[in-house]
């Protein structure tokens, strides 16, 4: 059963043909690097967003619809001059979908050096439940889990 579905338009894939093309890195971010796994009746997701100031981070979900936008931003002080600069600035942003086996009204947020976890509870009707089931002249316990 998917928790999420990953929504990455060609942009990504247009970025890097980009940056092959005039021979350096872009200077907007184009997207942040997601893990996602489920840890017993929570699915969890880390977003890398390095530099980052946590004032920056905005997240928001909408029908199913997690959606995370960040800002990075560096500017020299005057007098500064500046050698080299590849550090991308700018806004990151970032949307993935959401099953509706996920509880999204009990989402929770931490944000620790460099790192957004978001925690999603999944919802009751989704997690694995023993069934009673007769066979006959006993009756047997199983482990089932629902397709909702």
């Amino acid at each position: 059963m998917s928790m999420l579905t990953s929504f990455d338009p060609f942009f990504r894939d247009f970025d890097r043909m980009a940056e092959g093309l005039l021979g350096r890195r872009a200077m907007a971010p184009s997207w942040m690097p997601v893990d996602a796994y489920r840890s017993g009746d929570h699915f969890v997701v880390r977003f890398d967003l390095p530099g980052v100031e946590p004032d920056t981070v905005d997240l928001t979900v909408e029908r199913n619809v997690l959606s995370v936008r960040a800002e990075r931003q560096w500017a020299p002080s005057e007098g500064e001059q500046v050698v080299l600069c590849e550090r991308p600035q700018g806004t990151y942003s970032r949307q993935l979908y959401l099953s509706d086996n996920l509880d999204t009204d009990h989402i929770e947020a931490s944000y620790d050096y460099g790192v957004l976890t978001v925690t999603i509870p999944v919802l009751e009707k989704a997690k694995a439940r023993k069934l009673q089931i007769s066979t006959g002249t006993k009756q047997e316990a199983i482990t089932a889990a629902s397709s909702n």
